[in-house]
């Protein structure tokens, strides 16, 4: 199993989301935060299960995964030592911002 390694720029974002969602209510801060652990575990287990994102095409490709009850995903690539999580991306966000995240 590889490791899914998310990047500060993804840190900072899941931080701002959690710090949201705990002004709003702390239990449902606790969920989003579960819901985002849980999801990178089964992207490190099998990522290759999850989506090509059509656009930009990129190799490697970049994946998403839809974070279960919220409006938010995990942007991703995958390279032969672990999962790079690019971007906890809130879904009504300009697509593709966290291009520039990409290390080429």
């Amino acid at each position: 199993m590889k490791t899914a390694r998310l990047t500060p720029e993804a840190e900072a974002e899941l931080r701002e989301a959690a710090a949201w969602y705990k002004e709003r209510s702390p239990d449902v801060a606790r969920r989003f935060l579960a819901e985002v652990r849980s999801l990178a575990r089964d992207v490190a287990r099998s990522p290759h299960r999850f989506p090509v994102l059509v656009e930009p095409d990129l190799d490697p490709p970049v994946r998403r995964a839809l974070v279960p009850g919220f409006p938010y995903a995990l942007v991703f690539l995958v390279t032969e030592d672990a999962v790079h999580v690019l971007a906890v991306a809130h879904q009504h966000r300009v697509p593709g911002y966290w291009l520039r995240r990409i290390r080429r």
